[in-house]
């Protein structure tokens, strides 16, 4: 058993038989709190239990121990739980007079007579250590739940297919030389006068998949209008499907990858052709995963996968395993998704395929990390980086990149955590990915929240909400919609914070995520709690005017 699963137990063990006493739990999210809330009520069953807030605020301990004694008031002796969920994110010259206060205070909170744990993010955990030593001392029991499997904060860590999704084989090197090579030749050719037809068969399409390739998504469109179906050999009819479904997919215009890849199964269909079918499943496999209907996809990815099996195509099987790895992933089942990586990772080391190799280290990096093991994460994410340097590969070296800066951000080195970002967000940026530049904003926006910079999170969460909506990535912008309902809620804009709470709930719905959808109803509900009268029954006709079922129960434990 790991740390983590550990000190859950221990957790779990601590709440079973009552008693009055204090609990740390340093935690990395917010998210996470709630879920070990949400499990450890299931341990108290009957029991009463309260959740709280914990603004770190100058001045705040007061009034956060008044709320405490109130909650707990009409409980027997050492019966109930009390959770006090951090929502810092204050600079140090905040939370020093906060937790200097909590130390003063140490006496009143462990007189509570019942149970009170407190689960704090790294800042706030590091100063409750530091500054408010002796009530650290009346705490027996500390622990550490520090992974982070739902990744609502760090949502741009790449743990999707397109990491090995190349129908190609191009590594970045050949596909750079072809470039030039071609690029030179098509100068002559178009001077020259040579046809349509030609220029499209021996220049464009070649140059088209070398660009896809390589992530240059400008480029690869440039090249795409050049190209007209008439001037194609029905040859390449099934290549010309499978690069646009690529290029869209890259582009997450999935209304139009689809098509692409329909066309492309229908092509191979009446072909007869099962290499192509089976790139088409797959396909279809990764617009159901990026669309979240996982049981779909899974559908489409065995089939490929039988297919592949059967034509004994290595390659394409180690590319659907690596799939399937990542809807396990996504579904919180780590151990599924090891199995199918490690899978895929003997096939690609056993064929010397470092491109597939690096992929798939760089995805167990993402388990590691989720598991809360920093140090191993940061060895497969290096592993992978290294070999994507290699090879030229920008597109992967960004991604690692992107997911070093959230371990940065996880130990607090939010400048390094920063340039990582950074880095990542100017490859992205070059190679027109939209798509991926707006996770990148994303990050940055919890940076700056972090730090207390409310205005540049704001502003951060706006650009990344531009791009998801742009889109239609509605399960991500639901994610930006409940941070920026948090920072609105710092700055006691209840409405507001109210309002981007409903938007989230709204579209956590729409997208089938009841999970996230529980989480950010708690948030709406402690805003409303906050609210006077007036601003609760505004925030009470905003959710019946949303149509979104029953207004939740305000005085519920939460």
């Amino acid at each position: 058993m790991n740390e983590v699963a550990e000190h859950t137990e221990l957790l779990k063990n601590a709440v079973r038989q009552p008693i009055a006493a204090l609990t740390a739990v340093e935690v990395d999210s917010i998210a996470r709190a709630h879920e070990l809330h949400s499990l450890l009520q299931e341990e108290l069953g009957e029991r009463p239990n309260r959740s709280l807030f914990l603004s770190a605020t100058p001045g705040a301990e007061t009034a956060i121990l008044d709320k405490a004694s109130k909650a707990v008031s009409k409980w027997r002796a050492d019966e109930g739980v009390l959770f006090l969920i951090d929502e810092g994110h204050k600079d140090d010259g905040e939370l020093h007079p906060f937790w200097r206060g909590m130390n003063i205070l140490r006496e009143s909170w462990a007189a509570l007579n019942c149970h009170v744990i407190f689960f704090l993010l790294p800042r706030n955990y590091r100063m409750l250590i530091r500054v408010a030593d002796h009530l650290a001392d009346w705490i027996p029991l500390k622990l550490h739940i520090t992974h982070d499997p739902d990744a609502s904060r760090h949502q741009g860590r790449s743990m999707t297919q397109d990491a090995v999704f190349s129908g190609s084989g191009l590594s970045p090197k050949v596909a750079r030389q072809r470039l030039e090579t071609l690029e030179k030749q098509l100068a002559a050719a178009l001077r020259s006068g040579t046809k349509q037809a030609t220029l499209v068969r021996r220049y464009y399409l070649p140059m088209f998949e070398a660009t896809i390739e390589l992530s240059e998504l400008h480029r690869a469109e440039s090249l795409r209008q050049k190209v007209c179906k008439t001037d194609m050999p029905a040859s390449d009819l099934p290549q010309w499907c499978f690069l646009n479904f690529d290029l869209d997919r890259q582009l997450y215009e999935l209304g139009s990858a689809k098509n692409w890849a329909e066309k492309l199964c229908e092509w191979a269909n009446k072909s007869g052709d099962e290499e192509w079918e089976g790139a088409a499943f797959h396909a279809l496999g990764v617009i159901a995963q990026e669309q979240r209907d996982f049981e779909t996809a899974e559908k489409w990815y065995q089939k490929s996968l039988a297919l592949k099996e059967k034509k004994s195509n290595e390659h394409g099987v180690a590319n659907t395993c690596h799939n399937l790895g990542t809807i396990a992933q996504e579904q919180r089942d780590s151990e599924a998704a090891e199995k199918w990586y490690r899978k895929a990772l003997e096939i690609f080391e056993n064929q010397g395929n470092e491109h597939g190799a690096a992929s798939t280290y760089h995805n167990l990096g993402t388990i590691a990390q989720e598991q809360g093991d920093s140090e191993a994460a940061g060895k497969w994410y290096r592993n992978s980086l290294g070999i994507f340097e290699k090879q030229g590969n920008e597109h992967g070296a960004a991604s690692v990149c992107n997911n070093l800066g959230t371990i940065a951000q996880e130990q607090g080195d939010f400048e390094a955590a920063e340039k990582w970002y950074r880095n990542s967000m100017e490859i992205f940026e070059k190679q027109g990915n939209e798509h991926l530049v707006g996770s990148i904003c994303h990050n940055l926006g919890t940076i700056a929240q972090e730090r207390g910079n409310s205005e540049a999170a704001d502003k951060w969460y706006r650009k990344s909400l531009n791009v998801s909506e742009k889109q239609g990535n509605e399960h991500f912008a639901a994610i930006t919609y409940s941070l920026l309902g948090i920072l609105s809620r710092s700055q006691n804009c209840l409405e507001d914070s109210g309002r981007w709470f409903i938007k989230s709930i709204t579209s956590f719905s729409r997208t089938h995520d009841p999970y996230f959808r529980s989480q950010v109803e708690d948030h709406f509900l402690e805003t409303y709690r906050q609210a006077s009268l007036t601003g609760q029954r505004k925030l009470r006709a905003l959710w019946e005017n949303e149509g979104i079922g029953d207004f939740p129960d305000a005085g519920k434990d939460s």
